[in-house]
């Protein structure tokens, strides 16, 4: 009786191959798609990073510039120093806090006579009081922060005409027959002269902000700065950038 032998059946070598290259492209279709879902995240991370920072920094500048002037007794003179353009990057704030509306740099309620400047100090947006040390509201952190592009402050100022009836013009007085002008800003200036603060009637802010965060998958134009000026660098340093801009109104007067 012959033996009988049981044939062994496997894969064969071009079998082995196909296989072997139907897994090699289903893992580099996943690590793709890995590696684009992570480098998107990280965009979205950076975007939101912007926005966040963006909005808090224009909030807080609508807060402390809008109590510009006020006082408990409205019918108390507005006092020349309510707001003082230092610069095109620096404003002084004057008012006094009541403890239920008013604010400090960090947000806290305030209370009594305060002097709160807002400046811009090389890529960081600070807030402080008079005597006080200063807020960060936007500063480079290490490498995963938020810093400062462009700063700039105009200068709503009202030059005339005088009002016809002078019950509704705006002044440095209580007193409505001796109101001049008629509230509307006819310019915005960069710096408006000591002599004519007391004309200011709006505060116009632009703000530039980027990610200390670097992607080299971006792809911009160049930035432009809060003077219509290319930011340089900006096309290729791989960091996302932002604009915000607000106008605060002096209701206070």
């Amino acid at each position: 009786m012959n033996p009988s032998y049981s044939r062994q059946h496997g894969f064969s070598l071009v079998e082995l191959m196909v296989a072997m290259m139907i897994a090699l492209i289903a893992l580099l279709a996943g690590s793709t798609m890995y590696l684009t879902t992570k480098q998107t995240n990280r965009i979205q991370q950076m975007q939101d990073a912007l926005t966040q920072d963006g909005r808090f920094v224009m909030h807080m500048f609508q807060q402390v510039v809008s109590q510009a002037g006020f006082r408990d007794n409205p019918g108390l003179a507005l006092g020349n120093d309510y707001l003082v353009p230092n610069s095109a990057t620096s404003v002084t704030v004057g008012f006094t806090g009541d403890s239920i509306s008013g604010v400090e740099c960090d947000g806290s309620m305030s209370n009594g006579n305060k002097r709160l400047t807002i400046a811009l100090n090389g890529t960081s947006l600070q807030c402080s009081a008079q005597g006080g040390a200063a807020v960060n509201w936007i500063a480079p952190s290490g490498g995963n922060g938020t810093e400062v592009a462009s700063f700039r402050l105009q200068y709503g100022t009202d030059t005339g005409p005088n009002p016809t009836a002078a019950s509704i013009g705006c002044g440095n007085t209580i007193t409505p027959t001796t109101r001049p002008r008629d509230c509307v800003p006819d310019t915005y200036d960069l710096v408006v002269a000591q002599a004519n603060q007391t004309q200011i009637m709006a505060v116009k802010a632009c703000l530039v902000l980027r990610t200390e965060r670097t992607d080299t998958s971006l792809a911009k134009p160049v930035i432009k700065d809060c003077s219509g000026n290319d930011i340089a660098g900006s096309a290729s340093d791989n960091r996302l950038y932002r604009t915000f801009r607000t106008t605060v109104l002096l209701r206070n007067r």
